[in-house]
């Protein structure tokens, strides 16, 4: 049986999650609430690059050889 692909909004979700218990746990009061963004960004970009690895080495979704196959010719 085939590995299923994990979905990207996954890998989103669970990082903005940790991204945003980061910044909570970084907050300044009076900073404002738009302090350290990125606290938020990375985490959740770094969630979609790990999905997209085991997408990748498990050979599902995207980088499955029968859709790349199937593409070479054209979109079906």
């Amino acid at each position: 049986m085939k590995a299923k692909p994990w979905n990207m909004g996954v890998g989103i979700a669970a990082g903005v999650i940790v991204g945003a218990l980061i910044w909570w746990n970084a907050y300044v009061p009076d900073a404002g609430v738009f302090q350290n963004p990125q606290l938020i960004i990375v985490p959740a970009g770094m969630g979609v690059l790990v999905v997209s690895i085991r997408n990748k080495r498990k050979k599902v979704g995207p980088y499955d050889p029968e859709v790349i196959e199937r593409n070479r010719s054209g979109r079906v």
